[in-house]
């Protein structure tokens, strides 16, 4: 194996201990074996850091971690962009697994393409222990003529919003050339849910190369009880700060008319779904979405918001001024908009 191996694996093994021999297995069975794996353990009250390090003990290519709880797994990408030895910058949640040709067929693709600051592909979602290629989702932001090539960040999001689909932020669902996210400083806020929300727009604006590969190689395990699944007070509250800190790099930056409107069309679905919709919204109390709002609204958030919500659809426009009255306490008018008419409306058009 090469002194500077080609990829480094990080895994987030925090509170995993039931899936992280799957997924610890799926990276050692690696058919190409030029990598180094960071296996990142926050404090648990499971035996996660033993299986890692027990990992570790027999395979000399994994380096464990052990870390105080941060409260999210962004602690554990930034501290992957820091230690990196690899070329390229690959992350596994601790209840996900890889594909075992996922790294072999990364590296002929990047043969072929050279040097990409972000390489993307396919994966699939499951509930269980083995994929069911007939039920479960496979699932990717491009389409297989996207293969095709090498284009910019930039017109990778207007090739998804040409697709007609809205950009799946996740992390995991990508590589990323380590130099090129040190360049730019590309790092998660620590401590905050739905960390990629913000980070994946800035990495996609920044890349000046990018390709796809349309292969499925990661799984991704939806667990019903996960920190991320169930709507929550914190989860709201970090998703305003993530569309706040959003809303403030495109006022930083000069981002084309056409990648504003997908970005803020976006960013206002995930928003009003948390906020308003009559399954999500349940979850949540009324203060909290009037506490959440003022925090998106304050230190000039206000007209920012204002700002992004003018180049979204006509709904999500008519919708602006009942928001900031859901943030000054009267949010019937928002609960009635978006409850009888905004998603009756959503689930009509499919």
């Amino acid at each position: 194996m090469s002194t500077k191996p080609k990829f480094t694996i990080v895994l987030a093994g925090y509170q995993t201990e039931p899936y992280l021999p799957k997924a610890l297995e799926s990276i050692k069975n690696q058919t190409f074996p030029d990598f180094e794996a960071i296996c990142y353990v926050e404090e648990s009250q499971d035996s996660s850091l033993a299986i890692c390090q027990k990992f570790a003990g027999h395979d000399s290519r994994f380096k464990v971690v052990s870390a105080p709880k941060s409260g999210a797994v962004s602690s554990t990408r930034n501290y992957g962009i820091d230690h990196a030895n690899g070329e390229y910058l690959v992350v596994i949640d601790g209840d996900d697994w890889l594909s075992v040709e996922m790294l072999e067929k990364l590296s002929k693709k990047l043969q072929s393409t050279g040097p990409v600051d972000v390489l993307s592909f396919k994966a699939v979602t499951t509930i269980n222990d083995n994929v069911d290629w007939e039920k479960d989702t496979v699932f990717s932001n491009f389409r297989e003529t996207d293969d095709a090539g090498v284009f910019s960040g930039i017109d990778a999001i207007r090739r998804v919003g040409r697709n007609g689909g809205r950009i799946h932020n996740f992390t995991w669902l990508s590589i990323y050339r380590v130099d090129f996210l040190r360049e730019h400083k590309i790092y998660q806020t620590t401590g905050v849910l739905m960390e990629d929300m913000e980070s994946t727009p800035r990495i996609w604006f920044f890349a000046k190369t990018f390709a796809y590969l349309d292969e499925t190689l990661y799984v991704y395990r939806r667990r019903p009880n996960s920190i991320t699944t169930e709507v929550s007070s914190r989860l709201v509250f970090d998703l305003v700060r993530q569309v706040k800190s959003l809303m403030d790099f495109v006022t930083e930056h000069e981002i084309p008319a056409d990648i504003l409107i997908i970005w803020s069309n976006q960013w206002l679905a995930v928003l009003y779904w948390f906020m308003f919709h009559p399954v999500s919204s349940s979850k949540i109390s009324d203060e909290d979405r009037k506490k959440a709002l003022n925090i998106l609204f304050a230190e000039g958030g206000k007209r920012k918001f204002c700002c992004v919500a003018s180049r979204t659809t006509l709904p999500r426009r008519i919708a602006t001024p009942l928001v900031l009255l859901a943030a000054k306490g009267f949010q019937f008018p928002a609960k009635f908009f978006f409850r009888k008419l905004y998603y009756p409306w959503v689930e009509r058009r499919g």
